[in-house]
């Protein structure tokens, strides 16, 4: 048994009254229009991912909001391929992408645990080196104002991210501690090196400082400095090759 096809009220009633001679006509009445594209993909699709026009549900206006701007390694390696001229420069920008990010990870975790086994060293062997009791001082303090400092400069740079905001001037609270630990760390450097080489016999009295307690101090001065030194032949380096290249 076919099933009727189902016609508008109105046109059924006009074709009643012609008796059926001529095919229904579609007009106006009782006809409402289909919904749009953006009606029919708003706010009530929620697993729409492109989604990018909201409606007011008083007014009925389409409010048009973008969706939230992220970076993220894909887009950015993503970019990189596009704006790139050959796949030399591609795997130019790659390489500083990725060496950016890991040394970004590995930074950050060397940034937090010197200053943590400053404090640890520092506070264990206090009162194990007579020969320059600044010394263990000079680890505390050290480690606890570089705590400090990482943790407002990551605050501040965690906050200056959610704002999205450009790159601000330094804040004078990082100046300041910039400074006390500079001058803090000549002044280790006079304590360490007028002290060399300490005995590590606790039976020479005066002469005596714990072994694992200079050599920390010691090593991370001297790490200090190789690292200033590497980052500064780095940099030439790479105005050598940027001029070469240019």
């Amino acid at each position: 048994m076919e099933m009727e096809e189902k016609r508008p009220i109105d046109d059924v009633e006009a074709g009643n009254a012609e008796g059926n001679s001529a095919p229904p006509s579609y007009g106006t009445g009782g006809y409402t229009e289909p919904p749009t594209y953006q009606q029919a993909t708003g706010p009530s699709n929620t697993n729409t991912c492109d989604n990018e026009q909201l409606v007011d549900s008083e007014d009925g206006v389409h409010i048009h909001e973008p969706p939230p701007s992220y970076q993220s390694l894909f887009g950015e390696i993503k970019e990189a391929r596009q704006s790139a001229s050959s796949v030399f420069d591609f795997l130019k920008k790659l390489l500083i992408l990725l060496i950016g990010t890991i040394g970004c990870t590995i930074a950050l975790g060397i940034i937090m645990a010197i200053p943590i086994s400053m404090i640890a060293i520092g506070a264990t062997y206090k009162h194990d080196c007579p020969t320059e009791r600044y010394i263990p001082i000079y680890l505390i303090v050290g480690g606890s104002f570089g705590i400090v400092r990482n943790f407002i400069s990551l605050c501040k740079r965690a906050k200056r991210d959610q704002d999205d905001e450009s790159e601000s001037k330094q804040s004078p609270i990082l100046s300041i501690l910039d400074c006390f630990l500079f001058a803090w760390f000549i002044a280790g450097n006079v304590w360490i090196y007028s002290n060399y080489k300490p005995s590590f016999e606790k039976s020479s009295g005066d002469r005596y400082c714990d072994k694992t307690l200079y050599l920390f101090a010691f090593w991370l001065t001297n790490a200090t400095y190789i690292l200033i030194g590497v980052t500064c032949l780095c940099m030439c380096c790479a105005g050598v090759c940027a001029a070469v290249m240019g």
